[in-house]
């Protein structure tokens, strides 16, 4: 007996040594879900953008996700009135009813569906993409994204611990159905769609929605829509997927203020979510960021009624479109499309170079940042992307200097 139990204290021992954390590599500390994440390459650039600033570096950056413009001060002296008023404590985890009531009310007109103040959770639009794929994707799931599309979703989808996968597009941005409907198995769960489409900039038509529900409900799917870009639309007009037949109950959008009101730094969207998840989805939010910030939500009640904003951006944003389009379009060694929403162009580098090459370069000779196409999925490998969020003295400048380039 004695014998036993020194020879199970000695192996408790021996066994112990594997777990002495002082003594591991970090890297064989640190979760295999959190070691296969990507550092996202918009934020990497921005903050490599600050870095060079602070250097004195003269550098123009087309790398930027957020309009130039400041938040309308409407909104922040609405919201700093709230906070005057004591509004700073804790709100209820799914959001200030008043809030999820325009957003009900929104898309019930929108889609002509019956959309319940209950079905939307009050929440940072990216935490709102998280919080939809961990709801519905086990272990080993699979979910379908379109080539290109937003550097964050691949990443999303595997510290849910599901498996991303690319389908591709069309040459006019359009989702290639009949490519994705090959895609699909039994371990397929979910198709995450964005229009306007963040980097293309398609816009989707009425016939490309319909292509992807009818996927989704013959194949019984979740879709995840993305619809952050919806007031900076050009050719088109925006319509989510939750209005096509039979997407009630199988649709999670995601949509907020950032874009559409200059509100990046407020950190404030929402989810609208199936019945049957919301509640679920709401003790996710409870256990993690408790509720979203109370005054943003305030400033996010005063940013749904205004119009004026959006449309004033919007127009900016396509005259400095059309004008990055006339400085470049009759370059060699780029292809540039118009995009028909959000404010980036994703052109095609046709002189050889990937997006990396050229990107280190442009920086390295003419200090002008951009953003390889390589993070946006495969399709991307000789591409760029440009934001037009900037000023029109900054974007003429550097449009000069990326033409000065390829020469």
């Amino acid at each position: 007996m004695t014998n036993r139990h020194a020879s199970s204290r000695a192996s408790s021992r021996k066994g112990s040594q594997k777990y002495n954390y002082k003594e591991q590599p970090l890297r064989e500390v640190v979760s295999l879900r959190f070691r296969q994440i990507t550092p996202s390459a918009t934020v990497s650039l921005n903050n490599k953008l600050s870095e060079l600033k602070e250097k004195g570096e003269d550098v123009i950056s087309f790398a930027v996700g957020e309009p130039d413009s400041t938040t309308p001060e409407e909104i922040i002296n609405f919201a700093a009135e709230k906070a005057r008023e004591g509004k700073t404590h804790y709100t209820a985890s799914s959001g200030i009813s008043e809030l999820r009531q325009k957003v009900a009310l929104k898309y019930s007109s929108m889609t002509g569906k019956e959309i319940s103040e209950k079905n939307v959770i009050v929440t940072p639009a990216k935490f709102a993409l998280n919080m939809a794929v961990q709801a519905v994707i086990e272990q080993g799931d699979n979910v379908l994204i379109q080539d290109p599309s937003f550097v964050s979703y691949p990443e999303i989808i595997k510290i849910a611990g599901g498996k991303p996968r690319y389908f591709p597009s069309t040459d006019s941005g359009s989702p290639d159905i009949e490519e994705m409907k090959e895609m699909i198995d039994e371990r397929t769960k979910m198709i995450v769609i964005n229009s306007p489409s963040n980097p293309h900039g398609w816009v989707a038509s009425s016939s490309d929605l319909k292509g992807l529900a009818d996927v989704a409900t013959d194949s019984n799917l979740f879709v995840l829509s993305d619809e952050i870009y919806e007031h900076i639309i050009y050719e088109g007009s925006h319509i989510s997927i939750l209005s096509m037949p039979g997407m009630e109950g199988r649709t999670f959008v995601v949509n907020g203020f950032s874009k559409s009101h200059a509100m990046t730094g407020w950190r404030i969207g929402y989810l609208i979510s199936p019945s049957e998840f919301a509640g679920y989805i709401d003790s996710y939010q409870q256990h993690t960021i408790t509720c979203a910030p109370s005054i943003s939500q305030y400033a996010a009640l005063k940013a749904i009624e205004e119009t004026a904003f959006p449309e004033n951006l919007r127009r900016t944003f396509q005259r400095r479109r059309d004008l990055l389009h006339s400085i470049l379009a009759g370059s060699d060694g780029i292809e540039f499309r118009k995009p028909s929403g959000t404010f980036y162009a994703f052109p095609k580098l046709t002189n050889g170079m990937s997006g990396e090459e050229f990107s280190s370069g442009l920086l390295e000779q003419k200090k002008v940042l951009v953003t390889p196409g390589s993070g946006f999925g495969p399709s991307g490998k000789n591409r760029i992307r440009l934001s037009f969020a900037l000023s029109d003295n900054d974007l003429e400048e550097g449009a000069r200097r990326i033409v000065d380039f390829l020469k």
